[in-house]
């Protein structure tokens, strides 16, 4: 009886496996399952508008310089409700679980790998991630920005890959967007993470009208990890600075070329804001704590980050919401009692 038992589970399994995988096929490679690809447009169907090249100051632009370890565990708790609200990202997630790149870089890991797969894989993904990072500076932390799982394995991605940032090399990049002309000698940032390639003849498809030659210092080798062939691929951070040093218009390649040399030093105007919310959220409440229950209220916090990071690692993300919801009960009851016994002691 055991044994037919167990081979009805072992049959059952494998079918869950076939049909998965030729879903995966069939997502990627039929037309008529393209859920995820966002649709070419012809050049006169793209905005003719004039963009400007500055600074960028409504992007997000978070380094989590000096608080990498303290950020992890935050944006874990971000992600799993994410994952809930952007059903494109999870599913996209989903599907390059076992295609994504095996990481061969030190303190890469799996997540940084599936990061830089989707980013390269699925343009509506990454062209929806790109208007959020522009003008999300004042959504960022809040549950009206939707990337914080995405951005934070992307950045730091960038840093593992490029630490120090120790290498700097000239790269392309190639848009159908119009931007001004008038900038030499100011100073400017993508406002979002910027793909670009080793070659002027690369990715042609993707536009043009203006494009980009750029000295870069902080942006870093993605190849290995990316969804194409492509050879020299660098994906770039969102608060690099660069000096536009020229605009050719004579250049046969394309028909506006910006010359952009980093200044080396970035500008993150957010540094560490996730992690200081977090700390904000939870500060007024144990503010009201004494002796033995701030131990006990590090203890309640301290089991929320490492169940959820088990169980998000562990790929069981439903089940998240419920143990943070109970042990968020239990938090709120503890500081309810807290403020009772002194009231009761005033």
């Amino acid at each position: 009886m055991a044994f037919r038992f167990q081979s009805f589970r072992f049959l059952r399994n494998w079918v869950v496996l076939c049909v998965s995988l030729l879903f995966v096929v069939l997502l990627l490679n039929s037309n008529s399952f393209l859920i995820l690809r966002w649709p070419q447009r012809s050049a006169k169907e793209r905005n003719t508008a004039v963009l400007p090249l500055d600074m960028a100051t409504d992007s997000i632009d978070d380094m989590y310089n000096g608080c990498r370890s303290e950020s992890v565990s935050t944006v874990e708790l971000f992600g799993v409700f994410e994952w809930q609200v952007n059903r494109h990202f999870s599913v996209a997630w989903m599907l390059v679980e076992r295609i994504a790149k095996k990481p061969v870089h030190k303190n890469l890991t799996d997540d940084h790998s599936k990061a830089v797969y989707v980013f390269t894989r699925f343009e509506r993904i990454r062209q929806n991630f790109s208007r959020a990072l522009r003008t999300g500076k004042h959504k960022y932390s809040t549950d009206r920005f939707r990337f914080h799982y995405f951005y934070f394995y992307l950045t730091d991605a960038i840093q593992v890959l490029n630490k120090n940032w120790a290498s700097c090399r000239t790269m392309y990049h190639r848009t159908w967007k119009h931007f001004e002309r008038n900038i030499i000698n100011t100073y400017m940032r993508f406002g979002a993470l910027t793909w670009a390639v080793s070659s002027k003849e690369s990715f042609e498809l993707n536009g043009n009208v203006s494009c980009f030659e750029i000295y870069t210092c902080f942006g870093a080798d993605i190849t290995h990890y990316s969804s194409t062939d492509q050879k020299g691929q660098v994906l770039i951070p969102t608060y690099e600075v660069f000096k536009v040093t020229d605009v050719l218009t004579d250049d046969l390649w394309c028909s506006v070329v910006y010359k952009l040399r980093s200044t080396e030093v970035p500008r993150t105007d957010q540094n560490c804001k996730l992690f200081q919310s977090l700390k904000t959220f939870f500060n007024p409440g144990l503010t009201q704590l004494h002796g033995a229950n701030v131990v006990v209220m590090s203890t309640y916090l301290s089991l929320i980050m490492i169940i959820s990071f088990i169980l998000v690692k562990h790929n069981q993300k439903r089940y998240v919401a419920t143990v943070l919801g109970g042990l968020l009960v239990v938090i709120t009851v503890a500081l309810l009692l807290s403020n009772k016994q002194s009231f009761m002691m005033v």
